[in-house]
């Protein structure tokens, strides 16, 4: 149930090797060259093949949920402008996601788009296939992303995904508890466990 997933969460999370967190660095200096924004927003499009398990949600849902945290976070003013980490590692997702986008929304893009892409099967997302070719690294690239994606205080997530149900159990249990519940969330296909 989810008391248990709360719990191995937190002892998951609760001391990082070296290992994850020099990759999760080597990725923020990538993705962020100028440093991590404060005002960044998670976006986590999980799509590949998981419309065999839940109804994908549409691009534009992302998009008017990012729209709805940025009218809360400025009290109904301007939305031109925004920061937001697209945690995905789905090509097709980038693609759709920026055409998508407002011009003034800076999308920072999730490493392993670039960096396992070549190691992706053609077709399908089979990430034991990816793991299998890239000898793991796909893991270690998978934990740096999401370390990335734990900089936000504002996330759009699928929790019928595990890696969105991840991400907000981080988030709920880990970040909230430190920080006096600072984060939100934004769940477009809530997952019940």
């Amino acid at each position: 149930g989810d008391k248990f997933w709360e719990m191995e969460t937190e002892f998951l999370f609760s001391k990082l090797s070296e290992v994850v967190i020099d990759e999760a660095e080597r990725q923020a200096s990538l993705v962020f060259p100028d440093g991590i924004p404060k005002d960044l927003i998670t976006v986590h499009i999980r799509w590949g093949d998981k419309f065999w398990e839940m109804d994908l949600a549409k691009v534009e849902e992302y998009v008017e949920a990012v729209s709805t945290i940025l009218h809360r976070r400025r009290n109904g003013g301007d939305n031109s402008t925004a920061n937001i980490y697209l945690a995905t590692e789905d090509p097709i997702a980038v693609e759709h996601f920026s055409n998508a986008t407002p011009p003034g929304w800076k999308i920072y893009t999730d490493r392993t788009v670039e960096e396992l892409d070549k190691f992706r099967p053609k077709r399908g997302n089979r990430a034991s296939h990816t793991s299998k070719n890239t000898k793991g690294r796909a893991g270690l690239v998978g934990l740096g992303s999401l370390l990335l994606a734990m900089e936000a205080q504002d996330f759009v997530l699928t929790t019928k995904s595990n890696w969105s149900r991840l991400m907000n159990q981080l988030r709920t249990n880990i970040i909230n508890p430190r920080c006096g519940n600072c984060t939100s969330a934004i769940d477009l296909r809530p997952g019940n466990w």
